[in-house]
């Protein structure tokens, strides 16, 4: 399945199926000091009675990386991930910062369904960031162990509520969790927001490609992805205001 996100700033976004049925919507306001970024998820309600988690759309009868030419046809976007901003995407689609008090995920109104909390993220820099789900409060340094090398550190493995190891890897292409075992086959691509140009670049919106198999961990998927991407981006810049320092001695 694809998850298609409502801005490029995976902490202020709503995350939709390609039908445009809002899935989860995380919000992270501006504040000085530590940040909170609160994740909610989309459950079905009738007179308003919860029934629980809303229901996915039909799986895919194949796997998004199970085809070999899909990185070969990157640039030959399907009409979903192009589709135009409608009204209640525009707020975030004029925000070009998560941090400049643009618009965020709460802001919008509840078109589909009821949103119930799923997890909040306590982001820290200097003790460990936290993550508070499911009446639990874990440091990441618990929650993950460190194993494996990459362009932007260490990989970071989580063991799913299905009993599987699962590696989010800071590598210098895409953002990716693969199984941490043998085969590392990858399950879980995120791609950046892309800007068009004209008929030289089409554009693409920032999208989450995830395999049927990893379907029942969603929730464990976008908690740890909110993490992983901020601590990448955070690595990224670290790395480049190193070279300019560099580079200006």
């Amino acid at each position: 399945m694809r998850l298609i996100l409502s801005t490029r700033h995976p902490r202020n976004s709503t995350y939709s199926t390609e039908t445009g049925k809002i899935l989860y919507k995380v919000d992270k306001p501006l504040k000085l000091g530590h940040s909170v970024a609160t994740i909610r998820k989309a459950v079905d309600t009738v007179n308003g009675v919860w029934l629980g988690d809303t229901k996915l759309s039909a799986p895919r009868a194949k796997s998004p990386f199970s085809d070999p030419e899909t990185s070969e046809k990157e640039d030959h976007f399907p009409d979903s991930d192009r589709r135009s901003l409608g009204s209640d995407d525009q707020a975030f689609a004029d925000s070009d910062s998560e941090d400049e008090g643009g618009p965020s995920a709460r802001n919008l109104p509840a078109l589909q369904d009821q949103f119930a909390f799923y997890a909040q993220i306590e982001f820290h820099t200097f003790n460990s960031t936290r993550f508070r789900y499911n009446s639990r409060d874990v440091p990441v340094s618990e929650y993950f162990r460190k194993e494996g090398w990459s362009w932007y550190g260490r990989g970071r493995v989580f063991t799913a509520s299905n009993g599987r190891e699962y590696r989010w890897e800071l590598g210098a292409g895409d953002l990716e969790m693969v199984t941490n075992d043998s085969s590392k086959t990858k399950v879980v691509r995120f791609r950046e927001h892309q800007f068009g140009l004209g008929s030289i670049m089409k554009g693409h919106p920032a999208s989450l490609d995830i395999d049927p198999s990893c379907e029942p961990i969603l929730d464990e998927i976008i908690m740890t992805f909110v993490y992983c991407h901020k601590l990448r981006k955070d690595r990224e810049g670290s790395q480049g205001n190193a070279a300019q320092g560099y580079g200006g001695s």
